[in-house]
């Protein structure tokens, strides 16, 4: 959940499969239209970033978003994302083009917003498989 002065504007998502052995990572979000334009989408997306690149040496962070999506494509974009494909899904019985984004580390330092810190990772790092 993603709260601004105690309301709550969007979520927030990170998640992986088998991260121990790929260290690739997926991450979701969604933004209350009225909060858009503002920073939030960005900053919101940079602390999960800073989680999955500096607290757990992913090597991979990938997204996507529909094409008509341009609000969150922009954010990808912004934080340094690059196009790894595309998938065609059916959206309220209509066809629909999801744009798939790929990330690495090294991009992401090339486009690190602003500082985010952490604390109490090292105690949850055996959830990931990692000690």
């Amino acid at each position: 959940m993603a709260l601004q002065d105690g309301v709550v504007v969007g979520t927030q998502g990170i998640g992986a499969r088998d991260f121990a052995i790929r260290r690739e990572v997926h991450t979701g979000s969604w933004l209350g239209r009225r909060h858009h334009h503002r920073g939030l989408g960005t900053e919101m997306r940079a602390a999960v970033l800073h989680l999955a690149f500096t607290g757990l040496s992913a090597r991979h962070a990938v997204s996507g978003a529909y094409a008509d999506n341009t609000a969150s494509l922009g954010v990808s974009r912004k934080l340094g994302y690059r196009d790894d494909g595309i998938e065609h899904h059916v959206v309220r019985a209509e066809s629909a083009v999801l744009r798939r984004l790929r990330l690495t580390p090294e991009q992401w330092r090339e486009h690190q917003q602003a500082p985010v810190k952490t604390a109490g990772l090292q105690e949850c790092l055996p959830w990931f498989g990692l000690d």
